[in-house]
């Protein structure tokens, strides 16, 4: 599993989860959007239960093709392997970081309001002995808790135009078709001199020197370098100078 697979299922299945009554019927409400997407459009719709790690897959035509079936379900993971496994490692870390900084940016929006946004991308799917496929990708969380914990997401993948080019992910409110200006989010994750630190340390220096270059104190440097670490939920400083570099923070 990707590192940053990893990390995105711990915060999304270690979410406080509340439990209420009427779960059961939303979940089978859920299932329905599902399996209507995946028959209306012939595409792949994957309902993932974040409260109890488990994904639901309904697959249209286009889906049974890549050989998966009209539905299967996954009581071992909240992600779709079975999908993942057709798309290239380096656009699968894009996807997976795409929505790092969606779940991040829903954070600061209403509970209310988070089912409003979906997060898009383009990824290639390959195909023995054929040319790779551009498949339109969306995440989107249908339902969330009160305390703004999110339950249950949706995935969709659905054949698109022929390109070979790299489409940069974007986050959408589909209520007002606006799409949310990423770069002006991420640059709220860090503050100028977390960045700064941040910078010097994907250039290889240690604590000591980014002390003496910044004029500040070792003891600064370490609480800055623990704070970028947990703005950016990454546990080690290897994991954040990728992240920063990939959301163009550095």
């Amino acid at each position: 599993m990707h590192e940053q697979e990893h990390r995105l299922q711990s915060l999304l299945t270690g979410q406080n989860f509340n439990a209420e009554s009427d779960m059961d019927e939303w979940l089978e409400t859920a299932k329905g959007y599902a399996h209507a997407y995946a028959q209306a459009t012939n595409g792949i719709a994957v309902l993932s239960d974040f409260q109890n790690n488990v994904n639901h897959i309904y697959s249209g035509l286009f889906g049974q093709t890549l050989g998966l079936p009209e539905y299967a379900e996954n009581k071992n993971s909240v992600f779709e392997h079975e999908v993942f496994d057709n798309i290239p490692d380096e656009e699968l870390v894009e996807r997976h970081i795409l929505e790092l900084r969606f779940f991040r940016f829903l954070e600061s929006v209403p509970a209310t309001q988070k089912p409003d946004f979906n997060a898009t991308c383009v990824v290639h799917f390959q195909r023995q002995g054929m040319p790779p496929l551009s498949v339109l990708h969306t995440t989107r969380y249908l339902l969330c808790h009160a305390n703004g914990s999110i339950w249950l997401g949706l995935c969709t993948y659905a054949p698109f135009p022929q390109t070979n080019e790299v489409m940069e992910g974007c986050i959408i409110n589909t209520r007002t078709g606006e799409t949310v200006c990423l770069e002006q989010f991420d640059s709220r994750l860090l503050s100028r001199r977390q960045i700064e630190i941040l910078s010097l340390l994907a250039k290889g220096e240690g604590s000591k020197q980014i002390a003496d270059k910044l004029s500040i104190s070792v003891n600064t440097v370490s609480r800055h370098r623990q704070d970028i670490l947990t703005r950016l939920r990454v546990t080690n400083t290897a994991a954040a100078v990728e992240i920063g570099l990939r959301m163009r923070l550095i």
